[in-house]
């Protein structure tokens, strides 16, 4: 069975990923992965970063098994701590995917004609084919 790895971050293009994902792939097992990064400090001082970014991340996970569901598709769900692109190509390697597909950031311009820093670091490192989804 093919396997199609989703990396997602909350993002709008993230979720039109899934959506493409779930489109292109019909028969494919679909694993969506969030990757756990520190970027915000959390108004509760008891709570920490990295405790935060993780809660954060798990929501991330259970907003896409709530739109898979509404496909009517099962997929699984990885969160993995690590720096984004290296942990997605890492992931890729550990886990016989066969394909990406990803969210890029809009951009305009010259910007335009580049991919966002993550789905660039992916396309050029990743061993499997990668769809980039705007």
């Amino acid at each position: 069975m093919t396997r199609v790895l989703v990396p997602v971050d909350g993002s709008s293009h993230s979720e039109t990923a899934l959506e493409e994902s779930i489109e292109l792939f019909p028969d494919a097992e679909i694993v969506v992965l969030h990757v756990v990064q520190v970027t915000r400090i959390p108004s509760d001082p008891d709570v920490s970063p990295y405790e935060f970014a993780k809660a954060e991340g798990e929501d991330i996970l259970e907003d896409a098994r709530e739109m898979a569901a509404e496909y009517g598709r099962p997929i699984k769900t990885a969160l993995v701590d690590g720096n984004t692109p290296r942990t997605i190509v890492k992931y890729v390697d550990e886990h016989n995917v066969d394909h990406v597909v990803m969210g890029s950031t809009g951009r305009s311009g010259v910007s335009r004609l580049l991919l966002g820093s993550v789905a660039e670091a992916v396309t050029r490192r990743s061993p499997v084919s990668v769809t980039i989804v705007r």
